[in-house]
């Protein structure tokens, strides 16, 4: 099986990771699954015996990145319990249970193969997508399935906003991915049942119009916690009520009510980010001013539905 693909932070590799690790496993034991394998270029190649102590020969140029990249995520694949098993290890510090970050689980799959070969070093672009691998479940039931899942679709239109951020351009009005849009159809196409936490609702302070959620709302703290309130910035996700403004292909410009009655301007937009009061950056950055807006206690929601801002779902 022969992989063509450059040695770059940029080049997707994770897409392959479901065709290379059924190869290998197909290799490494013949005898329990169907040998698959398709030839390509001439960078990464794995070739498979069938005698009864069977190996894969995996490697790439320099047998540092690429090769490496694609037996991590083997490792990951076939033995995810000497990793975290499903994303959980003993804590250290106490005996509770804490859950495995991805970083931690690549980490440790590397230096497995580093005991083997000490020079093993992917690029640092081939590190993330090892964690996303993770992060997905390391799925290889097809060629396809990670092109469908929502992380990979999440981390493409992250590369596109990074390019479009390097020419100092606005995304394309058609590539612009509404959060809201998204999360309902993947609620359509896989009719899971999605319970929402105790949160809280950011409304407009001048008609009461509910802007985002606490499904929608993001932290922008080091730690991932909850936003100091003395910061000045509510940062949301990119919701559909924001078409209007986004549409325009300008870079930055003014967040308004979607309220029609009452357009007043709730916030700001920046494809190139904002730096919070607090001194942290996001990037892009859909912020609304604490000052516009109030901040009300929500509800749980329902395990039958994903609440959505307004005009998604007919609420006020």
């Amino acid at each position: 099986m022969s992989i063509d693909i450059d040695d770059d932070e940029s080049s997707d590799i994770l897409v392959r990771f479901p065709a290379a690790v059924r190869f290998i496993d197909s290799g490494l034991h013949p005898y329990g699954a169907a040998h698959e394998a398709k030839t390509g270029g001439d960078d990464t190649t794995a070739t498979s015996t069938s005698s009864p102590k069977s190996g894969v020969y995996v490697h790439c140029a320099m047998g540092k990145s690429r090769s490496v990249s694609c037996v991590v995520a083997y490792l990951l694949y076939k033995y995810p319990h000497r990793f975290g098993g499903k994303q959980f290890i003993e804590s250290p510090a106490s005996t509770q249970r804490r859950r495995i970050t991805a970083g931690e689980a690549v980490s440790s799959a590397l230096q497995c193969v580093r005991e083997a070969r000490p020079g093993a070093e992917p690029n640092p672009g081939f590190m993330r997508q090892l964690e996303l691998w993770w992060e997905m479940g390391c799925p290889a039931d097809d060629d396809g399935v990670v092109e469908r899942h929502p992380i990979y679709q999440k981390w493409l239109y992250d590369g596109m906003l990074q390019e479009a951020r390097d020419m100092r351009m606005a995304p394309d009005a058609g590539q612009i991915r509404f959060e809201d849009e998204v999360r309902a159809r993947e609620k359509e196409q896989d009719d899971e049942t999605v319970t929402r936490t105790n949160g809280k609702e950011v409304r407009c302070k001048k008609c009461r119009r509910t802007l985002a959620t606490p499904g929608f709302l993001l932290s922008h703290t080091p730690t991932g916690q909850a936003a100091n309130s003395g910061c000045a910035h509510i940062f949301v996700d990119t919701l559909s009520w924001m078409r209007t403004a986004l549409e325009d292909g300008a870079l930055d410009g003014r967040l308004v009510c979607p309220n029609s009655k009452c357009s007043a301007t709730v916030g700001r937009f920046a494809w190139q980010g904002l730096q919070c009061t607090c001194k942290q950056w996001v990037v892009p950055a859909f912020s609304l001013n604490r000052s516009r807006v109030d901040e009300v206690s929500s509800q749980p929601v329902g395990s039958s539905a994903i609440r959505m801002p307004p005009g998604r779902n007919g609420s006020l």
